[in-house]
This record gives C-alpha cells, structure tokens and sequence, in this order.
C-alpha cells in the first residue's frame, strides 16, 4: 500500500483535487500498487478511482482526540503499530507516504494551525519509520524561525523532496545546506500537468455546453473569480497586498474581456466549488459578478455552476479561446490543454509555477496591476491568444514528457525506498 495525504478529493478545491487525481492517475499507469488516499471522511472505506485495492482512509485536524481518524489521535497510534485506528495501521504498513500539502501548504503564511497540521501528517510518515516522498509543490515562506527551524528537519528527513518552481528549489538548497542531495532534492513541474480529462456529459448544463460546441458560432472565453480573494475583499487585499480590492479588478477584467469583442461571451468558472456562504467559494464569488454584470451584457455572461470534478472542468477549460483566473489549478489545467491562459497571481507562487512551464510572462502580478492597469493587461492577452496558442503548441510537448518522467522517477524512488 501507498498513502497519499494532504490531497484530500473531498474538500471542494479542485485544485487540490487535480493534485490528487494527477498522483493517483500517474501512479496507476505505472503499476505502482494500491493506493489509500486520506480524506476527511471517517473510516477506512473502499476507493473509486479505477485502481484495485485503492481505499479511502479518514484523517482530521479536529480537537475530537477519542476518534480513530483524528490527526493527533493517528500521530500518538503510530508509534505502536497503529493500534485500534485503521487509518494509523493503513499508514504504519505503507510501503512509503506521499505528501502534496495541498500544492502550496507547506508554509506559515496561513497560520499555526495549518501549519501545524502539515507538520503533523509529515511525522506520521517519520515517526512510523516510513519513507515520506513529498511530491511537487511550493515550499515556504517560513515567517517563524522556529517553524523554519521545524520544517528543515522534516525535509531533510524525507526520503525525497520535489518542488515545481525555481524558487522552492533554491530555497530547499539553502535551508538544507550540506544535507542538498540532487538526486534526492528535484525541481518539478506541477503534477495538474498530467491531469487527465473527462467529458462531464448530463453534469453539464445544455446552454454552456452549446457555447463550448466545436462548431459555435461565437468566442468564449472563461474567467475564475476567486472567493479567496473576492467574498472578504478589504481582508484580502490587506493580507495578499493586492493593489485593489479584487472585486473591482475582477469586473474590470470582466468588463475589458467583454467590451473588447462584442460577439464574445464569456463563462464564470468557479474552481472552489463550495456552498455561497463559504469565505472561499468561488460559486458565490461568480454568481456576484454575474449581477454585477448582467444589467450591461445581457445574455454573455453564465456560471458554470455544475460541481463538476478536476478532470470535467478541464474537459472545459480545453475548449476555452481564452482563460484567466487566480486559481491557479484552474490555469494550469487551462495551458496544460493548450488554451491560451493569462494567470492573476496574489502570490509568488503563480509566476514560478508558470516559469517552470515556459510561459513565465503570462502572469499578471494584482500587487501590482490595479483595476485598469488589469483590464488593459486582460484585453492585450485575449487579442494576442493567438500568438500564445502557438507558444503554447510549441512547449507542451517537452512539459508533458518532463511531467511523465517525473512520476516514473518517484515510482522508482517508492520502490527503491523498500530495498
């Protein structure tokens, strides 16, 4: 068995969902084995991906310490064989753990107690005596010197480490200074990179699938608007920097998009797909701009409000003229197709992540760009998709190759870590 955490298929993001289908897709190909994968349900249950022996284990970070799915529960089992909690036995006897942190959780920058949660799932690997292969993602910033101090330890206890930009790269270099083993320490590429798709069929409403037919008669193009950075605006733009509040950059991108092309339209896709009321639901955040919207360009704007899964939206994404969005698995998922993308980074994350896929320039900075400095950004990148679908033609093939070589090195790494 092999246990994946920290890509929970269950939480709504579908960007952590994408990590989770793109590993356990990769795997699969490959023949790795069996594969539980750590939700938040309670339990060992059987898995549904197609791969045989595949379970779903629960795994929490509540205060709830008398269950047998709860992380500090699990933690204080592992030392002992797991004893009456199916989900520490499943990771005790796990030929090596796997761990995403979500793409970009491996920091402080979201506060102790996520923190504390990826430090947590990390030593169940360690402390079980378990070989812990943390695949590619984003690591740091660190802010505490003593959660810096905690995280170099885990990493140079990892049996291996991928990150999937330059800057993580250099920053695991430098935290582990004698320690950096090449071999052991890799720069990667984002795993949604090798995300398959899947025609979402009845899921998808009628309208929106006409607009996406091959044969329409119309462009489309599709925006993310993030509830991270949309439903609690003021807190957002104080806690990302941004140069203004996201609502107004976004209806501006919006606006730009629209009043550049008038036989455009144009399809909200939300890629946190969670209840309105949610601080993070990208479903509300859509639905707010859609009114914002409707009064000037009526019949041009939808939402695409079905909860389709990661490989469904990218089923979408692909038929796409254009996207943009500060999501940044829904962009990925968006170039990886070879739709013209333009990312909206609130972080560094988004321009390393697209650095490493060779279209670094295609990310518009909202530290930096305010409402009309991101609308004229928006309307230059739709006029030149053009141009951008070539690029696009010209890289992914390399990308897509790198990507297969990735996984096919940690399965070695997996198996090599059992001899």
């Amino acid at each position: 068995m092999i246990t994946l955490l920290n890509a929970a298929p269950d939480t709504g993001n579908q960007g952590v969902t994408a990590l989770c289908l793109s590993a356990l897709s990769g795997l699969a190909a490959r023949d790795a084995g069996p594969v539980a994968v750590a939700d938040h349900g309670r339990g060992l249950r059987p898995g549904t991906w197609g791969i045989e022996g595949a379970q779903r284990i629960g795994l929490t970070h509540s205060r709830r310490i008398w269950r047998a799915d709860t992380l500090r529960t699990v933690h204080a089992l592992i030392r002992v064989g797991g004893g009456f909690s199916p989900t520490a036995r499943t990771i005790a006897g796990s030929r090596a753990i796997l761990d995403v942190s979500g793409g970009d959780s491996f920091t402080d920058l979201y506060g102790p107690k996520r923190f504390r949660a990826m430090v947590l799932t990390k030593r169940l690997a360690l402390d079980a005596r378990r070989p812990l292969i943390l695949l590619p993602q984003t690591l740091g910033p660190f802010v505490d010197p003593r959660n810096r101090a905690e995280a170099a330890r885990i990493l140079r206890a990892a049996h291996a480490v991928w990150v999937r930009d330059a800057a993580s790269h250099a920053f695991l270099q430098d935290i582990l200074g004698d320690a950096f083993d090449p071999d052991r320490h890799r720069l990667g590429v984002d795993m949604a990179v090798g995300l398959p798709s899947a025609d979402p069929g009845d899921r998808l409403c009628p309208s929106v699938r006409k607009w996406l037919a091959e044969d329409r008669d119309a462009p489309v193009a599709g925006l993310n608007v993030s509830g991270l950075l949309t439903l609690e605006p003021a807190a957002a733009q104080i806690r990302f920097g941004l140069a203004q509040n996201h609502p107004t950059q976004i209806e501006a991108a919006a606006r730009a998009l629209l009043d550049s092309d008038q036989a455009l339209r144009l399809v909200l896709l939300p890629h946190v797909h969670r209840p309105p009321t949610d601080a993070e639901s990208d479903l509300g955040a859509a639905w707010k701009l859609q009114l914002r919207l409707a009064g000037d360009y009526p019949g041009r704007v939808r939402v695409l409000d079905a909860p389709l899964d990661a490989m469904q939206l990218k089923w979408c994404l692909a038929r796409f003229d254009w996207f943009a969005g500060a999501r940044m698995h829904a962009t990925i998922g968006a170039f990886s197709s070879g739709t013209p993308t333009l990312g909206l980074g609130y972080s560094d994350k988004a321009a390393g992540v697209f650095a490493e896929c060779g279209i670094g320039a295609e990310v518009a900075d909202l530290r930096t760009h305010d409402a009309a400095a991101l609308a004229e950004r928006v309307a230059a990148s739709y006029r030149d998709r053009d141009a951008l679908r070539r690029r696009l033609a010209d890289v992914l093939p390399t990308l897509r190759r790198r990507a297969d070589s990735q996984m096919d090195t940690i399965v070695a790494q997996i198996a090599e870590a059992q001899v």
